[in-house]
């Protein structure tokens, strides 16, 4: 059985890379008539355009249903190697499963949201933004973060420092290494 775990977590593992090779020709553009392009798309889209309909995860120019798409791969990859691992399948398998990578996926989200803001705060500092792709793509990530809190606090910003950025910035690395461990903590206990 170890093999065949070894080798369904291996075709698994493969598609995913396959998937992640999509999102990078996504932002690289290739020849839509290049056989190799051709064959990631034709592989990538019946399993991605099932992801196509959920708005909520496309934040102005970024599209984060490929993360969720991965998300789940990795998920069924984990499940069907502990199943055939094991030999038996629980619901305590598929949830402990489920908590664990639901909580590597909320760390995934907020290193992102991290490095975004940090860079928005950077270049908040380093002067006035210039319009390039780097600088609207780093402002439309940080944006659902930022926003929120210009809506809610009403500070009046003085000088280059983006006061928003910096405030949220606080807040992620707070929930990333105070809260969400803790959290993690206490629902591992439950499945002891």
């Amino acid at each position: 059985m170890i093999y065949l775990a070894k080798i369904v977590r291996l075709l698994f593992s493969l598609y995913i890379l396959l998937i992640f090779v999509r999102v990078l020709f996504v932002w690289l553009r290739p020849n839509m008539f290049n056989p190799v392009v051709r064959f990631v798309y034709n592989l990538t889209d019946p399993y991605l355009k099932l992801f196509a309909g959920i708005r909520f995860l496309k934040i102005g120019y970024i599209d984060l249903t490929p993360i969720l798409a991965l998300y789940l791969l990795y998920l069924l990859q984990e499940l069907s190697y502990r199943v055939l691992l094991t030999g038996y399948f629980s619901l305590e398998i598929l949830a402990s499963t489920v908590i664990i990578l639901l909580f590597r996926f909320v760390y995934f989200i907020l290193f992102i949201f991290i490095i975004a803001v940090g860079l928005r705060l950077i270049l908040s500092i380093a002067g006035p933004r210039v319009n390039n792709a780097f600088i609207a793509i780093v402002y439309s990530i940080s944006e659902p973060v930022v926003k929120p809190l210009k809506n809610w606090l009403k500070i009046r910003e003085t000088g280059r420092l983006d006061v928003y950025a910096l405030i949220s910035l606080v807040i992620l690395v707070l929930l990333r290494y105070l809260v969400l461990p803790r959290i993690l903590g206490l629902v591992s206990l439950l499945f002891r």
